[in-house]
């Protein structure tokens, strides 16, 4: 798509995209109304380049990127009913937040939250996850 917008632009310019040389001036492609086509269909593309850069990623894409970043796997992602409720029963068990941290893939601060959260540790211990 980049190629498409900068042979667009190259000819709304006057310029030949595969040899950088100018357009004999009796080119359509000198005439305004070409000349603004031209602009607009570049830009177009642009702006599908760019939309099509900030697509959604899927569940699996995410958490390569955060492991990518040094971020845990499952970092600012929504935590099931089923996930919570192994994270009580292990945190129930002795496991640490640590351990748990890297259980879940999720950040210690993470942990510590949704501990807090399911009132399983107070506010000041959370706080030491910061």
């Amino acid at each position: 798509m980049m190629q498409t917008y900068l042979t667009l632009r190259a000819l709304a310019r006057g310029i030949n995209p595969e040899t950088g040389e100018f357009l004999n001036h009796t080119s359509l492609v000198h005439s305004p109304e070409t000349i603004r086509m031209l602009f607009a269909l570049a830009d177009e593309f642009y702006a599908e380049r760019e939309r099509v850069k900030k697509a959604k990623l899927s569940p699996e894409e995410r958490r390569q990127k955060n492991i990518a970043e040094g971020r845990p796997a499952n970092f600012n992602f929504p935590w099931s009913e089923e996930d919570r409720k192994l994270l009580e029963e292990g945190y129930s068990a002795g496991k640490t937040i640590e351990a748990l941290s890297v259980e879940f893939g999720r950040s210690l601060r993470g942990i510590a939250v949704q501990l807090e959260k399911m009132e399983l540790i107070t506010e000041e211990q959370a706080a030491a996850y910061n």
